[in-house]
């Protein structure tokens, strides 16, 4: 699996709140998505509700002035999956697992 990146943002509006959309470079594979949601505990946002779906990551947005935090917080949940995935990958790969 290549390193996913975050390629874009969307917010929807609907009758029950907005939903930010995050475009991602690539479909995660179920692992990523694990380390991904395992990380996410500990943000201030709530990510139990947040969806994957192929390349699109969609999570509720309490109120439109916090997107730039959920933002921030999104690349940082994307590059600790990356890095913990990697890690695995090579521990898998010289046998240690």
């Amino acid at each position: 699996m290549q390193t996913i990146s975050l390629r874009g943002v969307a917010v929807e509006e609907q009758p029950g709140g907005l939903t930010a959309v995050f475009t991602l470079s690539d479909t995660p594979e179920s692992g990523w998505v694990a380390l991904f949601r395992e990380r996410s505990a500990y943000s201030s946002f709530d990510f139990t509700a947040a969806t994957f779906r192929r390349n699109l990551l969609r999570v509720e947005l309490p109120f439109r002035e916090e997107l730039p935090s959920l933002i921030d917080s999104v690349e940082g949940l994307i590059a600790a999956a990356n890095t913990d995935h990697d890690f695995h990958r090579r521990l898998r790969d010289t046998g240690f697992c």
